[in-house]
């Protein structure tokens, strides 16, 4: 099987292959771009993606305590007081947690401080008071946050500002950075976010325990899918919130970095775990599902002492709210509300398993390889395959660009597949249009050529198929013969010139109504008409538009004929013959000279039928078949049943009536009917005397004479044969 045209025609292969290249190119440009819309889309891919890369559990490390409505309706609304905060990290040290990330801003002083208070009193109202029995280590609740802080494994948290909000700067991180470069590596610190200040605990609270950003900025989309798990403020490099309370879960203070030609390749903590980086210091959080997918204890139940001690030793514990009110919510690919202390779980999760989904440094170079092979791939198909691979290569293609994808998602490294599936969707549709436009144009030219030798239909047909044009089909036709009564006589008295000017103007609008019935138009020959209906195309009710359209002709003709008559002195009688029955219709000839026609039994019936109109004095004759299939759209004068000259099977045949002349001549027609039926049933006396009256009162009706001729002959010469009512015609 040939898949591709291997010859191309001249001009027309370089548009296709300047259109390949063109937009495969124009595809890098917007790769390269990233449009907004385009890059919502890439992030719905990833989404999708997701479950290939996500664990089925979550790691039983990370828990949460929240601060609820509960814990708020117990212990009042929040802020807290730090004593309670105390409290709280207290008793998760007591249940033997490995350690508590803060996600909460400890930047201002607490104002139910009994200092605070006082001087709040002094300031604003003038009052001045002592009090007693509050000791001395409870009257700045700060304080005692800051001495709970040094006792337990608490990671405070702290903010980056990256739009010059918080001149601060934290000084350098309490944690070692161990750097394993390749000797090409890059100054990957450059690559860091680099935040312009930082918003800080308090300076009683810093140094008594590390501090850890909880930045966890949303694409563009709002949705938070990876997190700065190292970032620049000032000249020091800091962790974020879950890096940090992770290492200190594991008693770890050193980290080991990863760096490539590209910037950062990875981390390790100790030989615990490793995990992929961006170049950027960036973690791709591998979400499991939606909120509450890792444990959430009630803050008020760890102060009062209702969780039991299995459930939280040994687990890190990040304190947090899954209230909307306290402004924590976050957007992630499996829910748009979630409380945004479990996205630092979730980070911990993914560090802790290694199971975090890395962009490699190859990712740019792969994602160009796959848009140029798909741009050929796809210029070869769309451009120069025939029609019918066009869907299972394109989805070969597009099925291979998807399943790469999902091979590298599952492996953790995302590669999106959106990009090769783009190229192949805008040069399918590009280069298709390109083709359309150049078949049509083909289409033009051959409609002009061919249209000088061969009907408009045939053009048609030639020009919309690819098929053999010498194949054809067998297939149930209507077929109409036209020819002008005595044309031979009336052409002596004209010239040439005028027989040929007479012939076209004749012909126009016998023509006209053909293609107005949906007939198609086969030839002419001399001053005869061929038409058949039924091909190329399938017409519902094909006989009753060819038998339509030869009453259209009879009764253009009185019209035509005036005009005939003025000009030229004379008027033209036709006759129409018109058969139903199947016949092989097809492309037909030589390989130089074809013609789209139709041959069989059933023309030439329809030949011989339009022979026999001045027999009878009839404008149309059809046959019993075509009568049949056109039921009662018409009223019908049944004229004879007759072997025609050549033919062994008789044929009844019957003369088309509108209905309202059918209703003026009913008596004369109920008349014919009668005698025609005596005739036929060999009782010639009777059918003769019935003749008679129809004789003299319609002499001009040549069809009574004709039968009163034939009923006088039969009377003398009796049939040898048994009667059969079918008369042989003598003559085409």
């Amino acid at each position: 099987m040939r898949f591709f045209r291997i010859k191309t025609e001249k001009g027309r292969a370089f548009p296709l292959l300047l259109a390949g290249l063109c937009v495969t190119a124009l595809m890098l440009c917007v790769y390269i771009s990233r449009p907004a819309m385009l890059l919502r889309l890439d992030f719905a891919v990833y989404d999708l993606l997701l479950p290939l890369r996500a664990a089925k559990t979550p790691s039983p490390v990370p828990v949460i305590i929240d601060l609820d409505e509960a814990s708020l309706a117990e212990y009042g609304q929040w802020p807290w007081p730090r004593y309670l905060v105390a409290d709280l990290l207290d008793a998760l040290t007591a249940y033997g947690v490995a350690a508590v990330g803060l996600d909460i801003m400890f930047s201002e002083a607490d104002r139910s401080s009994p200092e605070r208070v006082r001087e709040r009193l002094r300031k604003d109202k003038k009052l001045d008071f002592t009090y007693s029995g509050v000791p001395e280590a409870f009257r700045d609740n700060d304080r005692v946050l800051a001495e709970a802080l040094e006792r337990n494994p608490a990671v405070l948290a702290a903010y980056a500002s990256f739009a010059g909000k918080g001149a601060e700067e934290p000084g350098a991180a309490d944690m070692g950075l161990i750097e394993r470069e390749s000797p090409e590596g890059i100054a990957w610190r450059e690559l860091l976010p680099q935040a312009k200040g930082a918003v800080l605990p308090l300076p009683v609270l810093r140094g008594r325990a590390p501090l850890g950003f909880f930045n966890a900025g949303p694409d563009p989309d709002g949705i938070v899918r990876e997190i700065p798990l190292l970032l620049r403020v000032g000249e020091s490099i800091q962790p974020a919130l879950s890096l940090r309370t992770l290492m200190r879960g594991l008693g770890l203070r050193n980290l080991t970095l990863f760096s490539g030609p590209n910037g950062l390749e990875g981390l390790a903590l100790g030989k615990v775990c490793s995990f992929a980086l961006s170049a950027q210091g960036m973690l791709r959080i591998p979400f499991i599902g939606p909120r509450r997918t890792y444990p959430y204890y009630s803050a008020a139940d760890v102060l009062a002492g209702r969780v039991s001690a299995q459930e939280l030793q040994g687990r890190v514990a990040f304190v947090g709210t899954s209230l909307a009110g306290l402004a924590d919510i976050r957007a992630t690919p499996y829910d748009p509300t979630c409380p945004g202390v479990e996205v630092h779980a979730a980070a911990l999760d993914a560090m802790l398993t290694g199971n975090a989904i890395g962009i490699p440094p190859w990712t740019p170079a792969a994602q160009s390889g796959i848009i140029a092979l798909a741009g050929i791939l796809s210029t070869l198909v769309f451009g120069f395959a025939r029609p019918r691979v066009y869907l299972p290569v394109a989805a070969a293609l597009i099925g291979g660009a998807v399943l790469l994808s999902r091979h590298l998602f599952a492996q953790g490294n995302f590669l999106s597949p959106l990009y090769g599936v783009l190229t192949i969707a805008a040069l399918g549709a590009f280069l298709l249009l390109v083709r359309f436009w150049q078949e049509e144009k083909q289409k033009r030219m051959l409609r002009a050529t061919f249209s000088r030798y061969v009907s408009p239909e045939v053009v048609k047909r030639v020009t919309r198929t690819a098929a053999d044009l010498m194949a054809g089909e067998e297939r149930e036709l209507s077929v109409m013969f036209t020819d002008i009564r005595g044309f031979t006589s009336l052409s002596e008295r004209l010239t040439p010139q005028e027989v040929v000017s007479l012939l076209n103007r004749y012909f126009t609008p016998m023509t006209a109504l053909v293609r107005k019935h949906a007939g198609t138009l086969d030839k002419f020959i001399g001053d005869a008409l061929m038409a058949y209906w039924n091909a190329p195309l399938d017409v519902p009710d094909h006989a009753v538009k060819a038998v339509e359209s030869a009453l259209a002709m009879q009764e253009a003709l009185p019209a035509f004929n005036a005009g005939l008559r003025e000009e030229l002195g004379l008027e033209l009688r036709i006759g129409v013959g018109v058969h139903t029955g199947k016949a092989f219709v097809g492309n037909m000839g030589t390989a130089d000279f074809i013609n789209y026609t139709l041959i069989g039994d059933n023309v030439n019936l329809a030949s011989r039928l339009e022979g026999l109109c001045p027999q009878y004095g009839a404008g149309i004759v059809i046959s019993e078949e075509t009568r049949q299939a056109c039921g009662e759209s018409f009223a019908y004068q049944c004229l004879d049943s007759i072997r025609v000259k050549g033919k062994t099977r008789p044929v009844t045949i019957y003369q088309p009536l509108r209905r309202e002349e059918a209703g003026q001549k009913a008596e004369e027609l109920a008349a014919w009917e009668k005698a025609r039926k005596l005739y036929s049933a060999g009782d010639f006396e009777a059918a003769r005397a019935a003749l008679s009256p129809l004789c003299k009162a319609f002499p001009e009706t040549k069809l009574y004479a004709v039968f009163e001729e034939r009923l006088r002959h039969l009377l003398e010469q009796p049939p040898l044969q048994p009667w059969d009512g079918v008369w042989t015609g003598t003559s085409k």
